[in-house]
């Protein structure tokens, strides 16, 4: 089987998760937006079914396998909607001028988890077509807690590295170049699985156009009036709205997926009479 120890990666994964998360959403959990929890809740599900899918790969436990990847058709729609309502929330609260970060990279955080969402689409929607090749499909589903890593990892840069930590207002110019860092070892990991597996990890090398494309408009487009007028859109729409059309993309992306992966029916030959 492709990656025997991808388990372990999804592991510090969610290990980056759970620390950098903890003090402003796991350790508050009563408090925090309800919006949070669609995605906190949809995104840890997911790291943690890529982590199974994995693990029962590579111990032979198949009939398991199959069932957490069948659970995985009904998770994609949560996922998608969870990331639905990040941009819900952000767009309220750049309306209402909540939160100085809203206001300086409100445009940057849109384009980010359009793109995010997008990338999230085109992988797994292309894991559930090439789900019979073993290489393409974990590829594919592998590069999912890839894309998820930048938002927990920038965050640790912001509270730790030196030349990147926030100490107050006067430092939040800190958070594109700790999240443009954050993508950059994105890219890191994606080099070196390409030079160890070549032509194989060509899943990687799609979910590492998003991740260019991210920092390319991210960093770019920081003051887009155009991206800042949108938000300002999606922030007067109610938020059922909103966190409808990400949910109805995910549950399309599903459907789409999975008959794209189906084994073709072969015509049946008609019985010749008399025979």
């Amino acid at each position: 089987m492709p990656y025997p120890r991808a388990h372990y990666y999804v592991a510090i994964v969610i290990a980056v998760v759970v620390a950098r998360f903890w003090p402003s959403y796991f350790g508050v959990w009563g408090s925090a937006p309800w919006q949070f929890h669609a995605h906190g809740i949809a995104a840890s599900l997911w790291v943690v079914m890529v982590a199974a899918q994995s693990w029962t790969a590579h111990h032979r436990q198949l009939p398991l396998h199959r069932a957490v990847g069948k659970s995985s058709l009904f998770l994609f729609p949560f996922l998608i909607g969870g990331l639905a309502a990040i941009i819900d929330v952000t767009a309220k609260g750049f309306v209402a001028g909540g939160g100085p970060a809203r206001m300086l990279f409100g445009g940057s955080f849109l384009i980010g988890l359009a793109l995010a969402i997008a990338a999230y689409v085109t992988v797994y929607y292309r894991a559930l077509k090439y789900r019979r090749s073993v290489w393409a499909h974990s590829g594919y589903m592998l590069a999912t807690p890839l894309i998820l890593f930048e938002s927990p990892f920038g965050r640790i840069l912001n509270g730790f590295m030196p030349g990147l930590t926030i100490s107050g207002p006067a430092d939040l110019d800190r958070i594109m170049p700790a999240i443009l860092w954050s993508m950059a070892l994105e890219l890191g990991v994606v080099a070196a699985i390409w030079l160890k597996y070549r032509d194989r990890a060509r899943p990687f090398l799609v979910a590492a156009g998003f991740i260019v494309a991210q920092m390319l408009t991210m960093a770019l487009m920081t003051e887009s009036q155009s991206l800042k007028a949108l938000l300002a859109i999606l922030g007067h729409w109610p938020s059922e709205i909103v966190i409808a059309i990400g949910f109805a993309i995910g549950a399309l992306t599903s459907w789409a997926g999975w008959n794209a992966g189906r084994r073709p029916v072969m015509p049946t030959r008609p019985v010749a009479q008399g025979a």
